[in-house]
């Protein structure tokens, strides 16, 4: 699959049963990582209202990778506006945060994950926004990579410690 096999379109309804299974792949990374933080839900990973309302927006969206011969998606990435208010000496700003990105593991490394950024760029753009932030686990190697290839750099950082019992 090159990069022109796949069109980027934004979710609808009836998507979601595909989206939960690119929910559950991208769920499943997370909880063989760190199974302390993540746990297997019986039942559908995302309720559907949920996905309904991020659908809807329209302060939200979810935008699709789908392959063109299949009409199966391969992708996806969940983007939320985000008003980010005045504190002290911080800024007020408005971004889009990507809350969600997956492309399907046989679909990897093949533009997918790009062309669904360029997307998130081009919708923040669309609502005037100063940017796209996004959270990634430090785990996930990968997508720390990916993201900093296409021009992501860490803005903070979040330390966790447990607490002795």
């Amino acid at each position: 699959m090159t990069i022109c096999d796949f069109e980027i379109r934004p979710a609808v309804t009836a998507d979601f049963g595909q989206l939960c299974d690119l929910f559950r792949e991208l769920d499943d990374l997370h909880r063989q990582a760190r199974p302390d933080l993540f746990r297997k839900l019986d039942g559908p990973p995302r309720e559907f209202a949920d996905v309904e309302s991020l659908i809807a927006g329209p302060e939200s969206t979810i935008l699709l990778a789908e392959d063109r011969m299949l009409r199966q998606v391969i992708g996806f990435e969940t983007l939320i506006l985000r008003d980010i208010v005045a504190h002290g000496v911080r800024r007020t700003r408005r971004i889009v945060e990507i809350d969600n990105l997956g492309v399907r593991n046989d679909a990897r490394r093949r533009g997918v994950g790009r062309a669904l950024v360029q997307e998130a760029f081009g919708w923040s753009a669309d609502l005037g926004c100063a940017g796209v932030e996004l959270t990634v686990y430090a785990f996930n190697a990968a997508a720390v990579s990916f993201y900093e290839k296409i021009g992501f750099a860490t803005v903070t950082r979040r330390l966790g410690a447990p607490v002795a019992k």
